[in-house]
């Protein structure tokens, strides 16, 4: 009998992925995914699968990363499917200093252990196009 969840389950899911990730936590973010979870970020080329690759891209990340920061404006929770929608404004102050301050919609479905089957997510626009790209500038 597959277990019933709740939407508060679902929420408390997904922010935990979001605070692993805000506290640099590689094998924490793993862990959010099934075996054979993807992540694939919509509006690029990235698709990745299994713990193997999603390891190395949380690690690029937060190697990267002096602080970054999701904090979720929008749920919408569909308890039956087990499917949870997030809107987010996410910020990532990288060691190179580019900043990153934009919004994004992240997917979520869960499989029936309640871990991540696939994330899809699209990254938005930077809310303050000017420093990113001054600070892009900086960079070259």
């Amino acid at each position: 009998m597959a277990t019933k969840r709740t939407r508060a389950f679902y929420v408390k899911a997904v922010q935990r992925y979001f605070d692993t990730m805000d506290a640099g936590d590689v094998a924490g973010c793993v862990a959010c995914f099934a075996a054979t979870g993807t992540l694939t970020c919509v509006n690029s080329p990235m698709h990745l699968k299994g713990p193997k690759q999603l390891g190395a891209f949380f690690a690029r990340l937060h190697g990267n990363t002096k602080r970054m920061i999701h904090k979720p404006t929008l749920w919408v929770v569909d308890v039956e499917k087990g499917t949870v929608a997030v809107e987010l404004r996410y910020k990532n102050a990288r060691k190179d200093g580019t900043p990153f301050d934009m919004e994004n919609c992240n997917f979520f479905t869960f499989d029936a252990k309640g871990r991540f089957r696939r994330v899809r997510f699209w990254t938005g626009t930077y809310i303050d196009q000017k420093a990113a790209v001054a600070a892009a500038r900086k960079v070259r």
